[in-house]
């Protein structure tokens, strides 16, 4: 899988994305609400080589250079049952936030799983103090389907996770 956009690649990741991997994923930026630890450089390495294997992640990558700046996860979605349905993950880099960069991304590689996945229904969720992912997915058509309060135990943190969906009949009547 191979997607272009005017800024953009959306591609397999490789291991030779490790130097790039390692620093963005271990950011404080990134981990503030992606519910992981922080992980040493072998750590890192044995993860990227996890995700190449299992092929749900797909690396953001500058189109002129091929730098990795962020990442995208595809799972199965336990929220619906017998449903062509996928569950949808994203981090970036934070020098790369508020650029339009995941707006991009996702928008390409969101129509890549409607149109060449064939999926029927996309789901994503959001923690509730992260209003960027709330309202950048907001911003692609998904909807808020609902709020989980006290979802999840971060670091000693507990955190509100919002609910949202994307039909394929939805993205099919916003074009």
């Amino acid at each position: 899988m191979n997607l272009v956009t005017e800024r953009l690649i959306i591609r397999e990741l490789k291991m030779s994305d490790l130097d790039r991997f390692d620093p963005l994923a271990n950011s404080d930026f990134v981990l503030k609400y992606l519910c992981m630890y922080k992980m040493d450089r072998e750590g890192s390495r044995q993860y990227l080589q996890q995700m190449i294997e299992k092929q749900k992640d797909f690396a953001v990558a500058l189109k002129d250079t091929d730098e990795l700046i962020g990442k995208i996860h595809i799972d199965e979605d336990h929220l619906r049952y017998d449903v062509n349905s996928v569950d949808l993950a994203y981090w970036l880099g934070e020098e790369y936030t508020r650029k339009g960069y995941m707006t991009e991304a996702l928008s390409a590689f969101i129509d890549y799983l409607f149109e060449e996945r064939k999926y029927d229904a996309i789901t994503a969720q959001a923690l509730a103090p992260n209003t960027a992912s709330r309202a950048l997915l907001s911003k692609l058509g998904f909807v808020q389907e609902g709020y989980l309060r006290r979802a999840i135990k971060d670091n000693g943190v507990i955190y509100d996770n919002v609910l949202f969906s994307l039909l394929k009949e939805d993205k099919s009547k916003q074009s």
